[in-house]
């Protein structure tokens, strides 16, 4: 998963700190710590250094990011550009799917830390809400304004409950092919919920995303996952044995995929 973590707040802080003068702002922030903080350590020439390369670090960052989205307006075709423009919330006659916000993150950690609910979904358990949100949260947010993943949120449309979440990414650079991955609130399981979830999900993929495959993986004691699956339409296309490592014991997994016939 990749790890970016780039904020706003980070960016704002990054532009200001490049438009002034960097021995400047050492000098002042020296003179600040004798005369109000007298144990503030100094700045050495050590620490001129590493903040040198860590400006130097976001500035070739902000480069990477403005030549992605350059390369967005050339690459992805309109209806990609518009999506991501302005994303849809997506509906069923139970759920609501929307984009994962940082205002989700207890009701994320609730589940990431439930060992029932991560019994199947390949990670440890989240230790903290802050956990949560750095490795998780935030990280889907960053990879969503790169245009790398589409994380939802799966609402109850009733009372407004957190039931689940259901993550697209690893889209190629033109939109073709996807992966899927979801977990569902042990509490709601057996009521449809992530079959609900995931057709809609696949409907908007297909139809108004045009990706032509979907592909997901299940771990080979997670028949109900599976059957989710299928009765979507994902057909099985291959069966690793010992393929990933969980809590010290090697687990077999089917590869599941869903094929429009309209792309």
């Amino acid at each position: 998963m990749d790890s970016s973590k780039a904020t706003n707040a980070t960016q704002s802080e990054e532009l200001h700190l490049q438009q002034s003068d960097l021995g400047k702002q050492i000098a002042a922030l020296q003179l600040l710590s004798s005369a109000q903080f007298p144990h503030t350590v100094n700045v050495t020439a050590e620490d001129r250094d590493i903040w040198n390369e860590f400006l130097e670090f976001q500035k070739k960052r902000q480069h990477w990011i403005s030549w992605r989205r350059d390369q967005w307006k050339t690459r992805h075709a309109p209806h990609i550009n518009a999506l991501f423009t302005n994303w849809p919330v997506l509906e069923t006659p139970r759920l609501q799917l929307r984009l994962l916000q940082e205002a989700d993150v207890p009701d994320s950690f609730r589940i990431f830390s439930n060992p029932t609910a991560m019994k199947y979904f390949g990670s440890k358990l989240h230790p903290d809400a802050e956990y949560t949100r750095d490795q998780w949260v935030n990280v889907m947010i960053s990879r969503f304004k790169l245009r790398d993943a589409a994380p939802f949120a799966i609402i109850l449309k009733t009372d407004g409950h957190f039931v689940g979440l259901l993550n697209v990414g690893q889209f190629d650079p033109d939109f073709h092919f996807a992966e899927m991955a979801y977990i569902i609130d042990p509490e709601y399981w057996g009521e449809g919920i992530g079959t609900e979830a995931v057709r809609r999900v696949v409907d908007f993929l297909v139809r108004d995303m045009k990706l032509h495959k979907i592909r997901a993986s299940v771990f080979a004691k997670n028949v109900s996952s599976k059957r989710v699956l299928e009765k979507v339409g994902f057909k099985q296309e291959g069966y690793l044995c010992d393929d990933v490592l969980i809590d010290g014991t090697y687990v077999d997994q089917y590869l599941m995929a869903f094929i429009s016939s309209e792309n």
